[in-house]
């Protein structure tokens, strides 16, 4: 029945009046509703996708906000203390004459650009994620992002089916705009970094389809998002608590280490930084983010020829805003210096309702080119513990030490 009611909504609309496709939105939300699952675990109920079309499905399935706001996937971390890895670029051995000549002649030479935040960014000499056997793109248009991006992605999708070969396809979602920026109804998306890829389900698996202790496949799953957390560069990962549980559960099941388990996982964890995060609407997806390195600093070193030269706009600056009680749009744009319409702009806002304890971008007046943000430094992987066996190999025989006695 839902089904055929997405259909009707889609013909209807289509060919019609502008009033008509406008109610599309609400129409389709409906659908939303009357299809919706019980959510399992810890998050809170939520409707599921409704629509088979995907790029209806991005419109109203269960990450957009209650206000008619953005998807719930804009989380940007501090940098983590300690040591990590200086990201180095090509780039960085050539003067400003020289990449100001190659922008002008052969600006692909110069190789992909990660320009700028995930949720203020844009996206340079990006790469479209190829066509494969192991995966689906959803919407071609949108699957563009770095280098890096599209190797880490296929290493550890390429490790899953080495371990359980023949294994089904996933599906893989928005990644960013060929040029980045903001990607609708997306808060982050915007610089090549940021992925939507589905849980590796049962055989009825669909994209935006609601992962539960039913359906979800937790070997091929886990293998996943280790392969992730071990072999990638990954800076988060998004995963509603509820599937958290289940994999978790699944991992110690198997014999992983509690201790390792507890820093990569939020749900059940006192750990200060977990790489695997809850974030409403993830339940029939996983957000994945990745450092790209060579892309990051690339940019922070041809930044201010590309805007100089107008191949992109300077990216925009955004203060992070928790809303307390009481406050308005118009409170917020008279302490900020900006505007109401700016800030429902930055946030997707449909209406003028905020809500207490939400976080809200607030745009900042520039005037011209941003500062180029801070040298990029990769923190080392976090890796599990040697287990037993591994940890100490039997010794040879022609290793041991001298026999005591006569």
């Amino acid at each position: 029945m839902v089904s055929v009611l997405c259909a009707l909504v889609l013909a209807g609309c289509a060919g019609r009046a502008p009033e008509a496709a406008r109610s599309k939105d609400s129409l389709l939300r409906v659908v939303a509703e009357v299809s919706a699952e019980p959510s399992s675990g810890a998050s809170a109920a939520a409707p599921g996708a409704a629509a088979e079309d995907a790029a209806a499905a991005h419109e109203h399935d269960d990450e957009v906000d209650e206000d008619g706001g953005e998807v719930d996937d804009g989380l940007e971390l501090p940098a983590e203390p300690g040591t990590g890895t200086r990201a180095h670029s090509p780039l960085a051995a050539m003067t400003e004459v020289q990449i100001e000549e190659l922008l002008s002649k052969d600006p692909a030479a110069l190789g992909p650009m990660s320009v700028g935040a995930t949720n203020a960014g844009a996206l340079f000499n990006g790469i479209r994620m190829p066509e494969s056997d192991r995966w689906e793109l959803v919407d071609p248009g949108h699957a563009w992002g770095t280098r890096e991006t599209v190797d880490a992605l296929d290493r550890a999708i390429a490790e899953v089916h080495r371990q359980f070969p023949g294994s089904p396809k996933l599906y893989i979602g928005h990644i960013s705009d060929r040029d980045g920026g903001r990607l609708s109804p997306h808060k982050s998306h915007q610089a090549g970094r940021d992925v939507d890829i589905s849980y590796f389900l049962d055989a009825r698996h669909r994209w935006y389809q609601r992962a539960t202790a039913a359906n979800l496949d937790r070997e091929r799953t886990w293998a996943f998002v280790r392969a992730l957390v071990t072999e990638t560069d990954v800076e988060l990962i998004l995963i509603d608590s509820s599937v958290q549980r289940l994999l978790k559960e699944h991992a110690l099941k198997i014999g992983e280490d509690k201790d390792w388990l507890d820093d990569i996982f939020q749900y059940g964890s006192r750990k200060p930084r977990p790489l695997i995060r809850h974030a409403r609407g993830h339940a029939n997806h996983i957000h994945i983010r990745f450092y790209s390195p060579i892309a990051q600093e690339s940019a922070v070193r041809a930044y201010p020829l590309l805007v100089k030269r107008g191949v992109i706009k300077p990216t925009a600056h955004y203060v992070r805003h928790t809303a307390k009680k009481g406050q308005t749009l118009g409170s917020l744009a008279r302490q900020y210096g900006t505007t109401v319409e700016a800030i429902k702009r930055a946030n997707g806002l449909r209406s003028t309702a905020i809500q207490a304890r939400r976080v809200y971008n607030i745009p900042r007046p520039s005037s011209g080119p941003a500062a180029p943000p801070k040298h990029v430094v990769v923190p080392p992987r976090r890796l599990p513990p040697p287990r037993a066996a591994e940890a100490s190999p039997p010794v040879r025989h022609e290793e041991a030490g001298p026999a005591l006695g006569g």
